[in-house]
């Protein structure tokens, strides 16, 4: 079976920035729909997915930028699964545009079992004809972001709203990648030249849920987090520069 999805998209202008480019958090949402389109494709979609009582988790995604294309540019689009652990799996993500690298990714799944919690064997549910890719799109390991912000400013506040909320009941992953850079002005985004963004998700969060987005300065950017009111960590994020 093809390990491999294949397309041509069109920068849209609702997925360009106040530049006319490509905005980053739509990098994001274009990987995940990237994915959601290929599992359907190779037999591990939503539907099916559901039918065994389970569902895709997001554990992790680095994403390394390039350049950022111009509105209706077109852009070549590539996803594969990588070869699963036990209960993790990456997929990978690449975008062109005439040739040349715009920005590589990957994403770390898991399969959760959604009557006991429990983490399911990820190779047991994809089709045994699958031939998974040995290559990755993004090089390295995913940042390692310490959880306690409680020393760090706060850059802004965010109420999960109903158009944050995806088919799990709670808040979509590309909403905090849209909710994070939200807190940022445009003035703030231009004097960021960003090479990569890692973001880690560390526990669910559902409408109506006030979080707090904090920022800590380190030596090569800086590492955002997400948290609830009891100050735990929802998600928490690295961004290089």
């Amino acid at each position: 079976m093809e390990c491999k999805l294949e397309k041509q998209v069109s920068v849209a202008l609702s997925m360009c920035d106040n530049t006319g480019r490509l905005a980053i958090p739509h990098i994001f949402s274009l990987f995940m729909d990237l994915a959601a389109e290929h599992g359907d494709a190779i037999g591990v979609g939503m539907d099916v997915l559901s039918n065994k009582g389970l569902f895709w988790l997001t554990v992790k995604t680095k994403i390394c930028i390039y350049q950022r294309p111009r509105l209706l540019q077109t852009l070549n689009a590539v996803t594969w699964p990588e070869v699963p652990g036990r209960i993790r799996c990456d997929r990978s993500y690449q975008l062109t545009h005439n040739g040349e690298l715009v920005a590589a990714g990957k994403t770390e799944w898991a399969m959760l079992e959604v009557k006991t919690g429990r983490l399911a064997r990820i190779a047991d549910n994809y089709p045994p004809s699958l031939e998974h890719c040995e290559r990755t799109a993004c090089e390295g390991a995913y940042a390692k972001i310490p959880d306690d912000f409680s020393a760090c400013p706060e850059i802004g506040r965010y109420t999960v709203r109903s158009t944050d909320i995806d088919l799990g009941q709670h808040m979509n992953n590309a909403a905090y990648v849209h909710a994070i850079f939200g807190a940022f002005s445009c003035r703030e985004m231009a004097d960021m030249p960003i090479r990569e963004v890692d973001i880690l998700f560390r526990s669910p969060c559902y409408e109506g849920d006030l979080l707090s987005i904090c920022r800590r300065d380190v030596s090569d950017g800086m590492e955002i987090g997400v948290l609830q009111q009891d100050g735990s960590t929802a998600a928490a994020a690295k961004i290089f520069r």
